[in-house]
């Protein structure tokens, strides 16, 4: 039996596991831990380090490397780490990667977050050491000159587009709207037309190998004990094994953030209760109870007559089923709610604005994150909802194309932040004629919905 938290050690695993704890952050991300999920081992198959994600995990080091860039107990600690974002985050999902540029991206974007994070405690001379500032893309992987105190005249000489790029990545400590994607988009307009160099990237960047679900699974439990960084790098995340989520107590928003999401539905043709509804037909099932002479063995009074009267009934009771039309309220228009992981905030405010238009039956409720459920009964709060909380428009697209085109609502609102990927070119000229309505959250991010969405509707602070 592979126990994940119980990993043999070999005499070289203990020297990098001594080495790690040396340094001081180490305790804070639970290192003892992570350790325990991998087997180290010294490597030529990677040129820097590497993660195995498979039944029989391994942290592969290239000995070389070690020797030459990370003499500093810091510079390994930074190493790994590294490399075990690269399990985190599960690029894949958010990026494939076809090219250089794509690998160089992702390794910009971790080690601005290390940089921003560790590397304030064991500093960064590792980034600072495989990249030079003097060419592009290399500088993009390392802080400017002057980081973390003013770096703005390492900066003044660049291209406006790198400028922006380097003010994202090592900027001030405050929120921000900086996702994957702003950068890859960046980078592909920096660098179209010119040939990518070779640069040192660390880890390796070839296929991707099948992660072991188990192990995913554990790395995250982890993480989710590690300090948070200074700031929030936006974005989608490809989410963890789907469970089982319940909308918190509805709070009452406020009033703008009310005002403006009966806006939305508005648009969408729910008029909030002071509308027309519509009704459409549909063949039910009615019991109708009659009495008659016809004896009936399932009529239960027949026993207690004969024991207390000596007698049977004179009428003998029976049920009739009978199937009929009958107009039944039909949904207006489908919601897609996003319940992924930046969405917690939101959440109620936005139950809370949904919970009378659901209970009158003019909303069909959908909850996405990178899977899709249905909100069904009356009460959202009580609803079994499942979640991954990562975010995939794709989920939502298969799902709207899903429904036949007679049964699909002319109208569909996704209530979301933005952070959702791009939709499939395919998915969506599926969706015909049907037109798609965006309620998004304040400080939401429009770029990944603008291209194919027909409104964007802008929802205040709740």
């Amino acid at each position: 039996m592979n126990n994940l938290f119980n990993r043999s050690s070999t005499p070289e695993a203990a020297a990098i596991r001594e080495r790690i704890f040396n340094v001081l952050p180490a305790a804070s991300y639970q290192m003892e831990k992570l350790f325990g999920l991998f087997d180290i081992e010294f490597s030529t198959e990677t040129e820097t380090a590497a993660v195995e994600c498979r039944t029989t995990p391994r942290l592969l080091l290239n000995k070389g490397f070690l020797d030459k860039y990370c003499q500093d107990d810091g510079d390994l600690f930074l190493l790994i780490l590294h490399e075990l974002y690269h399990v985190i985050l599960g690029h894949t999902r958010l990026f494939p990667r076809f090219a250089l540029i794509d690998n160089i991206v992702f390794d910009a974007v971790i080690n601005s977050m290390l940089s921003r994070t560790v590397g304030r405690t064991v500093g960064t001379s590792l980034f600072i050491r495989t990249n030079g500032y003097d060419s592009l893309p290399e500088r993009l992987l390392r802080p400017p000159p002057g980081w973390p105190d003013d770096f703005e005249a390492a900066i003044a000489t660049l291209p406006k587009e790198e400028q922006r790029i380097i003010g994202l990545l090592y900027g001030p400590d405050e929120p921000s709207e900086i996702t994957y994607r702003d950068i890859y988009e960046l980078l592909r307009q920096e660098l179209s037309g010119c040939v990518v160099p070779n640069v040192l990237l660390l880890g390796t960047h070839g296929s991707e190998q099948p992660a072991d679900g188990l192990l995913k699974e554990a790395v995250r439990s982890i993480v989710e004990g590690w300090p948070p960084p200074p700031f929030r790098i936006a974005g989608r995340d490809e989410g963890r094994s789907a469970e089982d989520f319940w909308l918190r107590p509805a709070a009452k928003p406020g009033s703008a953030f009310q005002k403006a999401f009966e806006n939305a539905l508005r648009k969408c043709g729910v008029r909030t209760g002071r509308g027309a509804a519509i009704y459409r037909r549909q063949v039910t099932s009615s019991l109708w109870s009659v009495e008659t002479v016809l004896p009936n063995a399932r009529d239960r009074r027949i026993h207690a007559l004969r024991v207390v009267l000596g007698q049977d009934p004179l009428l003998y009771r029976s049920e009739l089923s009978e199937q009929r039309p009958r107009p039944v309220r039909a949904p207006i228009v489908h919601l897609y709610l996003d319940i992924s992981g930046s969405m917690t905030a939101c959440l109620p405010y936005l139950s809370a604005a949904c919970r009378d238009p659901f209970k009158r039956g003019e909303l069909k409720i959908f909850a996405f994150s990178t899977v899709v459920s249905q909100c069904k009964g009356h009460n959202l709060n009580k609803v079994p909802l499942k979640n991954t909380w990562g975010t995939d428009i794709n989920a939502v697209l298969e799902h709207m194309t899903g429904i036949s085109v007679r049964q699909r609502p002319k109208v569909i609102l996704i209530a979301t932040d933005g952070y959702v990927g791009p939709g499939r070119t395919d998915l969506i000229a599926s969706l015909a004629r049907t037109r798609v309505v965006v309620a998004l959250t304040d400080s939401g991010h429009a770029a990944d919905l603008q291209p194919w969405v027909h409104e964007i509707i802008q929802l205040p602070k709740s």
